[in-house]
């Protein structure tokens, strides 16, 4: 915290903010929507198979995508989330997770006997 009682880096933050903003504007300028938006249980999902994962879960998840490597924080290998979840969305990478089998209706029926 400052001296002001906000977080060290707000001004950081803030700067960061208009960066984004102002390339959000440029890209929107140029041909409508250019970036995705993944929400951070689905991230979850896709990276760590689990979308209540903590972000050390995440974080341990990454080497079977990307191989070991050395975060320097927590943002780092976030982002790093983030692109591979894009990734595994759009099907340029393969999942390591097995897709579950479905419930089927007959299976449901089945069951209760």
């Amino acid at each position: 915290m400052d001296k002001q009682g906000g977080p060290r880096n707000s001004r950081v933050i803030e700067v960061l903010h208009k960066v984004v903003g102002v390339a959000d504007l440029y890209g929107w300028g140029f041909g409508g929507r250019i970036f995705d938006e993944i929400h951070p249980k689905t991230i979850k999902k896709l990276v760590a198979d689990d979308q209540l994962a903590e972000k050390d879960a995440v974080a341990a998840a990454l080497p079977q995508f990307v191989g070991e490597r050395e975060y320097a924080c927590d943002d780092e290998s976030d982002a790093v989330a983030v692109g591979i979840a894009w990734l595994l969305q759009q099907g340029k990478i393969d999942s390591p997770y097995q897709e579950k089998p479905k419930k089927t209706a007959a299976k449901k029926a089945g069951s209760s006997k």
